[in-house]
């Protein structure tokens, strides 16, 4: 039962050799351990900035990224950027106001469009007048200084044709009552109808009619003289025969193609065209007028407009 002399230090001397390896152990593993989750999150970092922002593998050696100066961004880039977005932005813009406000919207589209047809047609026909007539340079002189200043009434009687007629009206015939009448759709059938009512009914009984009646009422002229003039100048200077050929494919297109909130800007855009030609044949007539009235009693009986 007793202990032999030197035995309890050998004994103490293999516990703690066993005790260094386990302690190794565990140094190691935790070792390998840190260095596998160090290994790891390294790779987590650089990933990014080597595939995302400049690449380090170029033969060439490692390279800087290149700073960009105002004048130095590429197409595409941040300037182009901002640029599509405000183009995008006033566009919308431009959408939501012609769906939100249609009457107002067709209005001032359409009596802005209308004046700026008739001053276009007034120049035109001052030019016209001009090349046709041969005067010395005195009489050139003479002209100059008694010339006809705009006719800024005849203007304006364009200008509320325009916004009241072709804008607001014709909203409301068009976008309104048409689907009423003739159905949303976009087949050939309902867009042949459509076309044909607007051809045969409203254009001669509402569409020019109107504009000979606004004119009355600026110039201060009866109802029945704007009929005759609106006669005469169907029956001479074909005006309806005019209006057919221009409209009837184009109202093809706003009731087959053109969204609903936007074919009242779509006629004004060819109507601008129109107004050119409409105020032409107008003054045609007017300037004939004139020449039977002085042929009849010898003087000139002008009646404005």
């Amino acid at each position: 039962g007793s202990y032999v002399a030197g035995q309890r230090p050998g004994y103490c001397t293999i516990v703690m050799m066993n005790n260094n390896k386990y302690a190794t152990k565990r140094l190691l593993i935790s070792t390998l351990l840190t260095l596998a989750s160090c290994a790891g999150g390294a790779k987590a970092f650089s990933t990014p900035l080597r595939h995302k922002r400049f690449d380090y593998t170029s033969k060439r050696g490692p390279t800087q990224p290149p700073s960009k100066t105002p004048w130095q961004v590429p197409r595409g880039g941040d300037l182009a950027t901002s640029s599509t977005s405000l183009k995008s932005s006033l566009i919308g813009a431009i959408d939501v106001f012609y769906k939100t406000m249609p009457l107002t919207s067709a209005f001032i589209t359409c009596g802005i469009k209308a004046s700026a047809a008739d001053l276009v047609a007034q120049k035109r026909a001052e030019m016209k007048d001009a090349a046709e007539s041969s005067l010395s340079a005195t009489d050139e002189e003479i002209l100059n200084d008694i010339t006809a200043p705009l006719e800024k009434r005849r203007n304006f009687a364009f200008f509320l044709y325009g916004g009241l007629y072709q804008g607001m009206a014709q909203e409301i015939i068009f976008n309104e009552i048409f689907p009423k009448i003739f159905g949303q759709g976009t087949d050939i059938v309902t867009v042949m109808s459509k076309v044909s009512f607007d051809m045969l009914v409203v254009s001669p009984f509402v569409c020019l009619p109107v504009a000979y009646l606004v004119k009355s009422v600026i110039f201060q002229y009866t109802v029945g003289e704007a009929l005759a003039r609106y006669k005469d100048d169907v029956m001479k200077n074909g005006l309806l025969l005019k209006y057919w050929s221009l409209w009837g494919p184009v109202q093809c297109m706003t009731f087959g193609v053109v969204p609903v909130h936007l074919r009242i800007a779509f006629i004004a855009v060819i109507s601008f065209f129109w107004l050119i030609i409409f105020s032409s044949v107008s003054a045609k007539g007017q300037r004939e007028r004139e020449l039977e009235c002085s042929l009849e009693d010898g003087v000139s009986c002008r009646i404005d407009g």
